[in-house]
C-alpha cells in the first residue's frame, strides 16, 4: 500500500459509502491504512489517500502511537462557531503547509468496524484531525484553503 500524492483525481473526488458487514478487503485495507499512517508518522489517514474510494479514515493522536481509531461512513453533525487557524500539513501534499481555520470542536457520527453506530464530540487537535480527514473524504485538500 502506498500513499497517493497530488496531483491525483481520487484525492479531489468525494468517496462512497461502505457497506456492512465489512468485507475482508475492507478489513485488510483498514489494517494497512493504520500501518501506513504509523510508517509515515501521520496522525490521520483517509482511504482515498491510499487509492481506495470509500468513506473510511483512521487517526491516532496518542503520545504512545498505539491507539488507532477507525471511522467508517462518518458524518459531522455539528461544528462549533469558534474557529482557530493553525498550519496543517498533509501526507498527500508533501512540502506544503497551509494555515487552515477550523472549528475548535465537532460532533461526529460514524460506524465502527463491528457495525455499531458511534458518536462523540472532538475538541482541539482531535477536532482538527477529524475535519482534515473529513475534507479528504469529501474531495478537499489543504491546498484548497490556500487559494485566495
Amino acid at each position: 500500500m502506498q500513499l497517493v500524492k497530488v496531483p491525483n483525481s481520487i484525492l479531489t473526488t468525494p468517496t462512497s459509502e461502505v457497506e456492512f458487514p465489512l468485507s475482508e478487503e475492507n478489513k485488510i485495507i483498514i489494517k494497512n491504512m493504520i500501518n501506513l499512517m504509523y510508517q509515515e508518522n501521520g496522525i490521520g489517514l483517509a482511504a482515498n489517500q491510499v487509492g481506495y474510494d470509500k468513506k473510511i479514515f483512521v487517526m491516532d493522536i496518542s503520545n504512545e502511537r498505539n491507539d488507532p481509531q477507525i471511522f467508517i461512513n462518518p458524518i459531522m453533525t455539528a461544528k462549533n462557531n469558534i474557529k482557530m487557524g493553525e498550519n496543517e500539513r498533509c501526507l498527500s501534499c508533501p512540502g506544503k503547509e497551509v494555515k487552515v481555520s477550523r472549528s475548535i470542536s465537532v460532533n461526529l457520527e460514524w460506524t465502527c468496524e463491528h457495525g455499531e453506530k458511534q458518536h462523540k464530540t472532538f475538541y482541539h487537535l482531535p477536532s482538527r484531525v477529524v475535519q482534515h480527514e473529513m475534507d479528504h473524504l469529501n474531495g478537499k485538500l489543504i491546498t484548497d484553503y490556500d487559494k485566495k
